[in-house]
């Protein structure tokens, strides 16, 4: 069972790129970042520290020059600045920096560690969760519920992308109140496509279909590569994603879940079905 440091700080965004499943946090005491094992000094002494929301996937704004549909994107960021109490927000002109906002507001996270880029990955509370500056918790006793992971997840605002490190037990949780939100057709689950839809170009993804963003991912990266749709199937088979399904089955890679027909992509799995390997 995973032991959550809980931390209390400010989140920030002025000058940076969030979006609604990252921001930057800076702890009221440095000391606690001790609690983790770090891959250099320089991660742990940087102050304004960039997080990975756990257990969520938010739209795209931005990736490698890419978007997903930006009305969708930009909610699950504004959502989550408002649950953070940061309100007045000014974006530049390509909405990808936030060149001006009311942050510096305070909250706390709750992390078992960091991820290979040094990004704590977390939980994260707004002051309102009135959470111990310092405690130590596990799933049992962390109020998942509190969480802004599990409120975006809730109203159907992002995707649950789960890893083989996520807990399973907080992960459950995300999963009832997503099949809830599936089933009543909330948020972006009134209209998301990663089931079944038909890909014309790299324009189908950016503006009219909403995907999963892993997948996404995936396809802005064969987009970059290639030309023909017909090689779309062995570009993906040879991703190595090495997934584990919720019934423990495991898979190469997301082709493994897939069906090509011309056009036409189909992934039946759920998406909260799916554990990622950390890469």
């Amino acid at each position: 069972m995973a032991l959550y440091k809980v931390i209390a700080g400010t989140f920030h965004v002025k000058g940076f790129q969030p979006d609604g499943d990252s921001i930057r946090f800076q702890a009221n005491k440095p000391e606690h970042w001790d609690f983790f094992k770090w891959g250099s000094e320089k991660e742990k002494k940087n102050k304004k520290k960039q997080l990975r929301i756990e257990a969520i996937d938010a739209l795209e704004t931005h990736y490698e020059g890419w978007h997903q549909p930006r009305p969708f994107a930009l909610a699950a960021l504004e959502s989550l600045l408002e649950l953070l109490n940061i309100t007045t927000v000014t974006y530049s002109l390509s909405v990808t920096q936030i060149v001006d906002a009311d942050d510096g507001k305070a909250g706390y996270i709750a992390s078992a560690s960091p991820d290979r880029f040094g990004r704590p990955v977390s939980y994260v509370f707004p002051k309102s969760a009135k959470l111990t500056d310092g405690a130590v918790m596990d799933s049992e006793t962390l109020p998942i519920e509190k969480s802004i992971n599990f409120q975006l997840a809730r109203e159907g605002l992002v995707y649950p992308t789960f890893y083989t490190t996520t807990d399973r037990a907080l992960a459950e949780k995300i999963r009832a109140v997503v099949s809830r939100a599936r089933k009543t057709k909330r948020g972006l689950w009134s209209i998301d496509r990663t089931s079944n839809f038909t890909l014309w170009d790299v324009r189908t993804i950016q503006e009219d279909v909403l995907l999963l963003p892993k997948l996404f991912r995936r396809l802005v990266g064969f987009f970059d590569r290639y030309s023909e749709l017909s090689e779309l199937e062995a570009y993906m088979a040879k991703q190595r994603d090495n997934l584990i399904l919720w019934d423990g089955t495991k898979k190469k890679s997301l082709a493994d879940l897939m069906k090509f027909s011309g056009r036409r992509v189909q992934m039946k799995t759920p998406v909260e079905d799916i554990l990622f390997s950390p890469k």
